[in-house]
C-alpha cells in the first residue's frame, strides 16, 4: 500500500513539473523579408541559412505552427507543446515565393506572410502576385495586414488623435478589403493579424490596433507566451547578419524573461535616454542588459525583483531596443527586448 501511494505521489509530481516546465513555455517567432537576395543584407537571409535552419527544426522535431495556431491556443487558454515555432515574411516580397515556398512546401512547414497589398496591385517586379499567393494558400500558407501602403504609424502622432485613428483605421481596413477579395474570407483562419510596418508603434497605436481586433508583431526579440500583450508579439529578425548557426540556435532556445507585469511605459522617446523598469517574479542576478549596438546600459536594482535600465548615451533615431538576457542553468537564455521609436519630425528632450 504504501509503495503503491509513494509510486501516485512520484507519478503526480512528475505530471506537475512536466506541466510547469512545458506549459509554461512559449513559441519562438522568427521573422524573414527578403530570401536569396544578398543586394539588401539588412533585410534577406542566404538560402544556405534557411536550409540549415528549415533542415534543424525538422531534425530536432519542433513543432512548427501557423502564428494564428499559437494566439488561438493561448488565447483559449491552453498549454503549447515543448518547442513551438513560427516562421513569418514580411512585405510579399517575389524571393518567398521563388526561393522560400519550394523548400517550405519539401518540409512541409506552414509559414504566415504579411501583405501590403498596394505594391501587389501595382505590379511592382518584387513583389508577389496574388496568383502566387493563392497558390501558396493551397499549400497551407496564412496571410496578415502589413496596412494597404505601408506608412509608419508612428508618422501619423502629429495629425492629433482622432485623424491618427482615421488614418490607421484606412490603411488597416483598406489591406483588410484587398485581402479578402483576393484570398477569401479565411485567409487567416478568424485570427485578425498585423504587422506593425517598420515594427513601429507607441502605446496608443497599439491601442488603436487592438481595438479593431487584431493582434499584432513586432520586431523585437521575445518569446510569445499567454502573458504577452496580443498587440505586441515578439519576433526574432533573421537577416543574414542575424541568420548565422550561432545566432539561430541561441534565438531558437531562448525563454520568456518571468517578468511579474509589463513594463508601463510608453514606447515613444519624449526624453534621451529613456528609462526602463523591469518587474521580475523571482531574483535574477546575473541579468545583463545592452542596446540593439550591443553597448551594455546601465542598471540600477531598487531592491531583488526591481530593476531600472537607461542606456549611458543618447539612443539615435529612428527606432532602438533595450534588451535583457541572463543564462538558464539549462544553458538557453532568459531573453527580453523592449523597442523605443522617436516621434517623427520632432526633437526629444535630453534625459539629464
Amino acid at each position: 500500500m504504501r509503495l503503491t501511494l509513494l509510486f501516485l505521489l512520484m507519478f503526480s509530481y512528475e505530471i506537475l513539473v512536466a506541466k510547469t516546465v512545458h506549459g509554461s513555455e512559449g513559441a519562438v517567432i522568427f521573422m524573414y523579408h527578403r530570401f536569396g537576395e544578398s543586394r539588401y543584407p539588412s533585410t534577406n537571409i542566404e538560402m544556405n541559412q534557411f536550409r540549415f535552419q528549415l533542415e534543424y527544426l525538422k531534425k530536432h522535431h519542433y513543432n512548427v505552427w501557423p502564428l494564428s495556431k499559437i494566439v488561438q491556443t493561448l488565447e483559449d487558454g491552453k498549454s503549447l507543446p515543448p518547442k513551438t515555432v513560427a516562421l513569418t515574411m514580411d512585405d510579399a516580397y517575389r524571393s518567398v515565393y521563388m526561393q522560400a515556398f519550394p523548400l517550405l512546401k519539401q518540409y512541409h512547414f506552414p509559414f504566415t506572410v504579411f501583405v501590403n497589398p498596394e505594391p501587389v496591385d501595382r505590379h511592382y517586379g518584387a513583389f508577389m502576385t496574388w496568383k502566387q499567393m493563392r497558390e501558396m494558400q493551397r499549400a497551407g500558407a496564412e496571410f496578415g495586414n502589413h496596412t494597404k501602403s505601408h506608412p509608419s504609424f508612428v508618422s501619423f502622432l502629429s495629425l492629433g488623435e482622432k485623424k491618427m485613428r482615421e488614418k490607421i483605421e484606412e490603411e488597416i481596413t483598406g489591406a483588410e478589403k484587398r485581402l479578402h477579395s483576393e484570398l477569401g474570407n479565411k485567409y487567416a483562419s478568424h485570427i485578425k493579424m498585423l504587422a506593425y510596418p517598420y515594427g513601429e508603434y507607441t502605446n496608443d497605436i497599439r491601442d488603436i490596433v487592438s481595438s479593431l481586433g487584431y493582434i499584432a508583431c513586432a520586431q523585437m526579440g521575445g518569446v510569445l507566451t499567454k502573458n504577452t500583450n496580443f498587440a505586441e508579439i515578439p519576433r526574432f529578425p533573421m537577416s543574414q547578419r542575424f541568420a548565422t548557426k550561432r545566432g539561430f540556435l541561441t534565438k531558437l532556445h531562448t525563454k520568456a524573461l518571468p517578468l511579474s507585469h509589463p513594463p508601463k511605459q510608453d514606447h515613444l522617446i519624449l526624453r534621451n535616454p529613456p528609462s526602463l523598469r523591469l518587474s521580475l517574479k523571482r531574483p535574477m542576478r546575473n541579468l545583463e542588459c545592452f542596446k540593439a549596438s550591443g553597448d551594455r546600459v546601465q542598471m540600477k536594482w531598487k531592491d531583488s525583483l526591481h530593476l531600472d535600465i537607461r542606456a549611458n548615451e543618447m539612443l539615435k533615431p529612428p527606432r532602438d531596443h533595450y534588451t535583457c538576457t541572463a543564462k538558464a542553468s539549462d544553458g538557453k537564455w532568459y531573453w527580453y527586448s523592449f523597442f523605443w521609436v522617436f516621434p517623427k519630425g520632432k526633437s526629444v528632450t535630453p534625459t539629464n
